[in-house]
């Protein structure tokens, strides 16, 4: 399959930036998703305690943002950028997004979404997370120290947690040569380390639990290790025949006197890169049902299409060592409502601000009566009197006035 390169053409809608993400790989449509997964089967863990605290840092290092140009890898294409907030999320369009990205694990902390690969056994699940979702406020996202987890059941029952594995890291086998410039978007900095050789680093990204690995030498006699669940923007295949200098994607990362030799040029084993161009390896040990896209071949980062790389049986899900989970509790799936796909707005006259629905707030929206409420009845039915009263006017006005929110009570 071919795909356009989001470099060179405008972005003109959603629909549109969903679509070229998939073709870049950092994010994968849902239709993608299910036709590889079947359905939406996430797991929940429990609320887990001091979560911000104890293990945001560490384990859930991976957070999607909005559309960012300059840095699409992190974009999570549902979110809508032209909110003060994330009026898109729900514990469903979070673990969606974290599957996407490659990731088995979803922390929904106070409408924060982050990804991760491994849950440490000293997480606890008697936190409170009562925070309303901003793209549904009767489910919740989370509190604010602890973290609603999901989890993608289709990944190994457990990935071990260990500064280095031995036994994984015999799992990686040779994906093929490629451009990289700026490394895999994990944000995490355990997955770009200086180590003592290539076997080091294999090791290394086993005890992470990430799919794929690749290393460059260094003067120091080190080897530069990175780590990843997918690949980044711009990143692209190149035939090695066809670099300026064809051995750079299959450097001996002894070159500098390191330890462990023997790299195989003709199969790509052990071997390091250099100059951007990296011989990138990959285990099924650490995918679930879903891997992000793996993008194809191109000549140039400035090449408008390239073919997409379907990977072959052994390197594809499911794992061959580690072991699938068996069945869950029906009841421990979450909730299928998803986020709002275009959240409901309401535009003010002249261009000004768009108000976004927000949920309905009980029976008492104003103070009335001695009881506190969602807004002040003086500056509601005093300042803002709107004849006729339409949610537009409404929106108008409230923009005019500087006010963030605004609300309508029988047709007031």
């Amino acid at each position: 399959m071919r795909w356009a390169s989001p470099a060179t053409k405008a972005f003109l809608a959603l629909v549109v930036l969903i679509s070229w993400a998939n073709a870049q790989a950092y994010f994968g449509t849902l239709d993608a998703q299910l036709a590889a997964c079947g359905s939406d089967n996430f797991i929940t863990v429990g609320c887990i305690q001091n979560f911000l605290t104890l293990f945001s840092t560490t384990y859930f290092r991976f957070s999607p943002v909005s559309y960012d140009a300059a840095g699409p890898q992190r974009s999570f294409p549902d979110y809508d950028p032209g909110t003060n907030y994330n009026n898109t999320v729900t514990p469903l369009s979070c673990a969606r997004v974290c599957r996407g990205f490659g990731y088995k694990y979803t922390a929904v902390r106070d409408n924060n979404c982050n990804c991760g690969m491994q849950l440490p056994s000293t997480a606890t699940t008697d936190g409170t997370c009562n925070v309303p979702c901003a793209g549904d406020r009767n489910q919740f996202c989370g509190g604010g120290n602890d973290a609603q987890i999901y989890l993608d059941p289709t990944f190994a029952e457990v990935i071990p947690i260990t500064p280095l594995n031995t036994l994984l890291a015999g799992t990686y086998t040779y994906l093929g040569c490629y451009n990289i410039p700026n490394g895999f978007p994990t944000q995490d900095n355990r997955a770009n380390s200086l180590v003592g050789s290539i076997d080091i680093c294999f090791q290394t990204c086993a005890g992470l639990g990430l799919p794929l690995v690749y290393g460059s030498p260094q003067p120091s006699g080190q080897v530069q290790c990175i780590c990843g669940t997918g690949f980044g923007y711009q990143n692209y295949r190149v035939d090695p025949q066809l670099l300026a200098q064809p051995g750079d994607c299959a450097v001996d990362c002894t070159v500098f006197g390191g330890a462990g030799g023997n790299c195989d040029p003709s199969t790509g084993a052990r071997c390091c890169g250099q100059q951007n161009s990296y011989p990138v390896y990959i285990s099924p040990e650490f995918q679930g049902c879903y891997s992000p896209q793996i993008p194809g071949f191109k000549t140039s980062v400035t090449q408008t299409v390239y073919e997409c790389y379907d990977l072959p049986p052994l390197q594809r899900w499911p794992p061959k060592v580690l072991t699938l989970p068996g069945t869950y509790n029906p009841a421990l799936t979450i909730s299928s409502t998803p986020a709002l796909y275009h959240p409901l707005s309401v535009n003010s006259v002249a261009g000004g601000r768009v108000y976004y629905i927000y949920g309905c707030y009980g029976t008492n929206p104003t103070d009335e009566g001695g009881l506190t409420g969602v807004f002040n009845i003086v500056t509601s039915f005093v300042s803002l009197g709107v004849t006729p009263a339409t949610l537009e006017g409404c929106a108008t006005l409230c923009d005019s006035l500087n006010y963030d929110a605004f609300g309508m009570v029988n047709g007031v």
